[in-house]
């Protein structure tokens, strides 16, 4: 063992294979606590109540299904298809209930073949009573309320705080109390139900599900939200709810997913009224089978979808907290064995040192508490064997992983395009986009919620060496693969990075290297914009230093293509870099290609102008790329098409006159391919 990893392994060791424990958290079963058994009966007796025995209220939803892209620690959401709905909702005891779609209207941002569960277009007008069931029963069927009187007996709960919330109804006392299922390998909730202390009435109900409560392999997970709001000061019933599926590939990995999310609001409640005669016969989310209705609507939908929360982010906490509460435990839905890859082009890559290369990954749940990854291929030109394996576990909200790998990786950070146009224009005329550099490398990390973004950190012993091409394309001949490595080093990285729903964001990364060589690196990128009218005004600011004696696969690169069109690809570098963007961004509306499941669709796209600006220094010898010496800069223009799925960029020069393009998928799915 590596002397400086010793300890981390043996820390992430003890972390990875020892008993998960929480800070001191008295659980009980739940007819051991007055307050739960209060609770249970409450919801009893609400039930048969003949006093308030029907009502009716107003829904107002938004059913959205995204996609979402994982981009090291951080995601991009992009939204496929909304739905807006307005739902006539009755009540009447004993527990009977009947919603009405009275107006419904869709739009598609991406093409696809969405179809939602009925009861996803409505709401849950009983915190779902005894038993819990989603779907259809089809997501979820058949798992025990925790206040229900069998669920006082299966679960475990833990007081604690007292609170006082505001709400319609005025302002009430609650107390917080935990729940997990008594077996967590069995169906059931874990969450936090917030109890009216003096009504033992539900109040507000956030809670996930085990693994096992699932029914649909494509389920990664469930999170719930139900609030209720005091109405005329004696009943508590539904106010505000949000419903969460991530779904996933059951077969294969990828650092992608889709995400169904419905947000409901109900007002206009009326109590004690009169239900003509056969009001709750029929389906129990009926009306309008389609979009339809004659409601006037007062936003566009892209204007609805605007002011509410990032799906994947509102998940984040209540997840981590349920998965405390089961000592560390998995609480991913999806087969415990699947196909790992890090994106499309990892099942086959193409590069100008190993030829085509095929590789295969497994992923496995082990214990329930660590996620095997092992990865294996090897290059058709050079025979070289790639891959690696690693264990990861979440402990106390933070993911840590121990790990070894043996990969080919291009220089710098970010990457100039997608490995599927890579691979097809190294295979047809030699033009790979990487520069590359053989890695072998053992590394302890840990990745950690900080503010609202991530932090990640770093301490790996890391070989480098130099590769030559070996792949003869189809056309052309291949450049020279640059002499980039350096031999043995051990490296220690931090990383904190911060993104928005809009993309917005910023990060800052700072890494020390010691060995054949000794470094500092430090490199940080901004990204921000502000409306204007029909227009965005945008800006990115990227910058980068590092000491002397930088390693040549951690250099700086600029030029050509996502950074300085209109410059030679990779021209300029060095230990030191800086690039600006201005941008102009307004949507456009442009002829639709026949893609797959977009009949009739207008999706949207964009026009970017832009102006970029550019300048590296401290060059090493024999590298291709050179500091610039001075700031070059670009005009050009960028087309993010339909939804957007793929980007056109063009520039120019303005001290040359050399004009570049490229075509690509657009950058926020770069991850998968």
């Amino acid at each position: 063992m590596i002397p400086p990893l010793r300890g981390a392994v043996a820390l992430l060791g003890a972390l990875l294979l020892g008993p998960g424990r929480l800070a001191a958290q008295l659980w009980h079963r739940g007819d051991s606590l007055p307050l739960l058994q209060r609770a249970a009966t409450h919801r009893l007796s609400r039930d048969a109540d003949t006093l308030l025995a029907a009502w009716q209220a107003r829904a107002h939803g938004v059913v959205r299904m995204t996609s979402v892209v994982e981009h090291g620690g951080t995601s991009v959401e992009r939204v496929i298809r909304a739905d807006e709905l307005e739902v006539e909702v009755y009540g009447e005891a004993p527990n009977r209930h009947k919603q009405i779609i009275v107006a419904w209207r869709d739009s598609s941002f991406l093409p696809n073949r969405v179809r939602y569960h009925r009861d996803h277009l409505g709401i849950v007008a009983n915190d779902f009573g005894g038993v819990l069931r989603l779907g259809e029963g089809e997501e979820v069927r058949d798992v025990l309320h925790p206040l229900s009187p069998a669920g006082l007996l299966r679960y475990q709960f833990a007081e604690r705080d007292t609170l006082r919330i505001a709400g319609p109804g005025g302002t009430v006392r609650v107390v917080a109390v935990d729940v997990r299922p008594l077996d967590p390998t069995a169906p059931g909730t874990v969450g936090t139900l917030y109890l009216d202390i003096d009504r033992a009435a539900l109040v507000r109900f956030r809670f996930t599900f085990t693994p096992a409560s699932y029914r649909d392999p494509s389920v990664e997970d469930i999170t719930v939200t139900l609030e209720n709001s005091l109405q005329e000061g004696t009943r508590w019933l539904p106010w505000q709810q949000s419903i969460v599926i991530r779904r996933g590939e059951p077969i294969l990995d990828l650092p992608l997913r889709t995400i169904l999310r419905a947000d409901w609001t109900l007002t206009d409640y009326e109590l004690g009224v009169a239900h003509v005669m056969n009001r709750f016969l029929g389906f129990q989310v009926d009306g309008l089978r389609r979009p339809g209705g004659d409601t006037t609507w007062r936003q566009s939908l892209a204007e609805r979808l605007a002011p509410l929360p990032d799906a994947d982010a509102a998940i984040a906490e209540a997840q981590r907290a349920a998965m405390q509460a089961l000592g560390g435990r998995l609480l991913d839905g999806l087969p415990h064995t699947r196909l790992a890859a890090g994106g499309v082009s990892d099942l086959l890559r193409v590069t100008r040192v190993s030829g085509v290369t095929p590789m295969l990954g497994v992923r496995r749940q082990l214990g329930g508490v660590v996620t095997l990854r092992v990865r294996l291929g090897i290059g058709g030109s050079d025979a070289r064997v790639v891959g690696g394996l690693s264990l990861a576990r979440s402990v106390a909200g933070a993911s840590w992983t121990l790990g070894m790998e043996r990969r080919l990786a291009d220089v710098g950070d970010a990457p100039s395009g997608s490995g599927v146009v890579s691979s097809l224009a190294t295979m047809v005329g030699g033009a790979d986009l990487g520069d590359w550099t053989l890695l072998e490398r053992v590394a302890l990390g840990v990745r950690t919620p900080v503010a609202g973004g991530s932090l990640d950190a770093e301490v790996a012993r890391e070989w480098s060496w130099s590769v030559a091409a070996a792949f003869s394309p189809i056309t052309g001949e291949t450049r020279a693969n640059p002499v980039l490595g350096i031999g043995a080093a051990t490296i220690a990285r931090l990383e904190l990075s911060h993104r928005d729903a809009a993309s917005n964001g910023w990060r800052a990364g700072a890494e020390a290297g010691a060995g054949a060589a000794s470094w500092q690196r430090f490199d940080a990128s901004w990204r921000g914009g502000v409306t204007l009218g029909d227009g965005r005004l945008g800006a990115t600011v990227d910058v980068g230093a590092a000491s002397p004696g930088l390693p040549g696969y951690r250099a700086f690169v600029l030029g050509g293509r996502h950074t300085l069109p209109g410059i030679p690809y990779r021209a300029l570098g060095g230990a030191r870099m800086a690039r600006v963007e201005i941008g102009w961004t307004v949507p456009a509306t442009l002829p639709m290609p026949p893609l797959p499941n977009a009949r009739g669709l207008r999706l949207p796209s964009a026009v970017t102008p832009f102006l970029a600006a550019g300048i590296t220094g401290g060059d090493a010898r024999d590298l291709p790329w050179r500091a610039s010496g001075r700031v070059e800069t670009v005009a050009g223009v960028r087309l993010d098409l339909w939804g957007p799925l793929f980007r056109v960029e063009a520039g120019i020069s303005l001290r040359t006159g050399r004009f570049g393009v490229s075509l690509d998928a657009h950058p926020d799915w770069w991850p998968v391919m």
